[in-house]
């Protein structure tokens, strides 16, 4: 009988997870989670709009929700500053320029020096994602990032060589969570609703749903004398 097998008759998951089978698996790796979204009225469908159809105001609302309403975090200021490198796209003549100028400062001195988050304007960041904690995350141009994504530190997305195709890094889907130090490496698809261990390095498509754990740490005991 497998481990995974015997976990699974009495009731647990794996050794690297230690909760009930049954229960529900938080939208955390080892943090408190962000909080519950705002409940949708019973009559009122879920917006299926994409992030590129929504106004600067209203999706930068969703944002700052979605980072516990505080607009002190520096992962709602990494997402402003995208969504405003966004919107500027749409805009002409001398305003669309000065708002380039703007955004180009704040983001190469602010958000990539200080704040240690290279975030292309060239990458496809969905609605209410949420960025944990900051430093040490690349996101490419050509990413793709789903919808109510959880991203923290120690992040890379990355080509799988120098030789790449724009086309050749990860497309993440809805709801993926991305434990601290995980590694997303050539042109792979990361499901829905997956869950990416800390320290993982995925180089393989991921099934909709799924768990990736790098190898648990082992325990060397001291040699008695």
């Amino acid at each position: 009988m497998s481990t995974e097998a015997g976990h699974a008759r009495n009731g647990t998951t794996p050794d690297h997870d230690l909760r009930p089978a049954s229960s529900p698996v938080p939208n955390t790796f080892g943090e408190a989670p962000a909080g519950p979204e705002p409940a949708l009225a019973p009559d009122r469908p879920a917006d299926p709009r994409d992030a590129s159809e929504l106004g600067l105001r209203e999706i930068l609302s969703e944002d700052l929700r979605r980072h516990y309403g505080s607009l002190a975090h520096p992962g709602f200021h990494v997402l402003a500053v995208y969504r405003i490198g966004q919107w500027r796209l749409g805009l002409r003549g001398p305003l669309r320029s000065a708002v380039s100028v703007l955004y180009k400062v704040v983001n190469n001195l602010v958000i990539r020096n200080l704040y240690g988050v290279e975030l292309s304007e060239k990458a496809r960041i969905g609605r209410r994602v949420h960025i944990g904690h900051t430093q040490t995350i690349l996101i490419p141009p050509h990413c793709e990032i789903g919808d109510d994504c959880t991203l923290r530190h120690n992040l890379t997305i990355g080509y799988a060589g120098g030789g790449s195709q724009p086309g050749d890094v990860a497309k993440v889907g809805a709801r993926v969570e991305l434990a601290p130090g995980v590694h997303l490496i050539g042109r792979i698809t990361i499901g829905d609703d997956a869950k990416i261990g800390p320290g993982s390095i995925v180089m393989t498509d991921v099934p909709p749903g799924s768990t990736v754990f790098a190898a648990p740490a082992r325990i060397m005991r001291p040699t008695a004398n």
